[in-house]
C-alpha cells in the first residue's frame, strides 16, 4: 500500500495550521476590544494639567485699570499632587492663606462625566462639581442645589493656560487666573555690556514668576531694589482701532525710603518667552526658566 504523497500530506497540514491560527488570532481581536470612556481619558489628562501655580494679577490689574464695579482682589492658587488627590490653597499675595482644600477625581458613569469631590483642611465634604471636555479646555460645573458653602465653586474652567474659578452666589464674578512659570534672575551693577571689562558686582539665584511676582535685593550703597516679571494677557486694547498684543515684561523697580516703590523702565518681549533681558546701563538684569550654564547648545 503506497503512503501518502508528500505534496498533498504537506498542503493538508499547512492549510490546517492556518485555520487554526486564523481562529487564536480571531480570538485575540475580540480580546483586545478594551475602548474606554471618553471621561475616563478626561480625567487623565485633567490630572496631568491641573498642578501649579496660577494667580489673577492680570485680571486685579485690569479691573482696577477698567474701573469695574466690585473689582477682583488678587489671589495666588497653588494645585499640588498629593495622595488621592490634590492639595489646593488660596492665598494673598504676602502668602497669608485664605482657604484650604481637597480635590479628589473620579470617573462618573451615570453623569458621562469626572466628578471632582471638594473637601475642607478638616476633612468637611463641599459641594461636587462635574467636569466635561469642550473646545482646547475642560469646564465644570455643580448642583444649584448643593448649597454647603461658599467656598465650593459652582463653575471651573481649565485649559493649557488658565484657570477660572466661579464662585457660589448670583453675585460673584469669576476668578480669572493664568498659570504662572517660574524663572531664576540675577542682576549686575553696573549694567557692562560689549564685552567691556569693567568690575561689576552680580545679584543672582533671585527667584520669582510671570503672573506679577517681584524679586527684592539690598545694593552694597544699601539701596532696596527689585525686579518684577508680568505675562500681560491683555482684555482690552489701549488704542482705539489697534490690537494690543500680549506681552512678556520685565520691570526694574526700587523700595523708597518714604515706602512708595519707584520704576526705573521696563522691556517686553512675546508672551511665549522663556528668557527676558534688561540694560539700564547702570544696571543690567536677565531672568530666565533655563540656565545658559545646563541650556543644550545649538548652532
Amino acid at each position: 500500500m503506497a503512503g501518502p504523497r508528500p505534496l498533498k500530506f504537506f498542503n493538508s497540514t499547512f492549510f490546517s495550521l492556518l485555520w487554526l491560527c486564523s481562529l487564536t488570532h480571531g480570538g485575540q481581536s475580540l480580546a483586545q476590544g478594551q475602548d474606554t470612556t471618553p471621561w475616563s481619558r478626561d480625567l487623565q489628562v485633567i490630572e496631568v494639567m491641573l498642578p501649579g501655580l496660577y494667580s489673577n494679577a492680570n485680571q486685579a490689574y485690569f479691573d482696577g485699570r477698567r474701573k469695574v464695579d466690585n473689582p477682583q482682589p488678587r489671589h495666588d492658587l497653588l494645585i499640588e499632587t498629593a495622595d488621592n488627590g490634590f492639595d489646593v490653597t488660596l492665598s494673598a499675595p504676602d502668602g497669608t492663606v485664605i482657604a484650604n482644600q481637597k480635590w479628589s477625581f473620579a470617573e462618573d458613569d451615570q453623569r458621562e462625566a469626572v466628578r471632582m469631590d471638594i473637601s475642607d483642611a478638616d476633612g468637611t465634604p463641599l459641594c461636587p462639581v462635574w467636569w466635561t471636555r469642550g473646545a482646547a479646555q475642560f469646564s465644570a460645573e455643580g448642583d444649584t442645589e448643593c448649597t454647603d458653602k461658599l467656598d465650593s465653586p459652582i463653575a471651573l474652567a481649565l485649559s493649557e493656560q488658565q484657570f477660572w474659578w466661579t464662585p457660589r452666589g448670583a453675585s460673584e464674578a469669576a476668578v480669572k487666573l493664568h498659570k504662572a512659570r517660574q524663572f531664576t534672575c540675577y542682576a549686575d551693577i553696573p549694567g557692562v555690556g560689549g564685552g567691556r571689562d569693567i568690575p561689576y558686582t552680580r545679584y543672582d539665584n533671585l527667584s520669582l514668576h510671570d503672573q506679577g511676582a517681584e524679586t527684592w535685593f539690598v545694593d552694597k550703597d544699601g539701596r532696596n531694589l527689585g525686579l518684577r516679571l508680568f505675562n500681560v494677557d491683555w482684555p482690552i486694547n489701549n488704542y482705539d482701532g489697534y490690537f494690543t498684543r500680549d506681552s512678556l515684561v520685565i520691570y526694574v523697580i526700587e523700595q523708597l525710603a518714604d515706602g512708595s516703590t519707584k520704576e526705573h523702565g521696563y522691556a517686553f518681549t512675546l508672551p511665549e518667552a522663556n528668557r527676558i533681558g534688561i540694560n539700564l546701563k547702570w544696571l543690567l538684569a536677565s531672568c530666565f526658566m533655563i540656565s545658559g550654564k545646563v541650556d543644550k547648545p545649538t548652532m
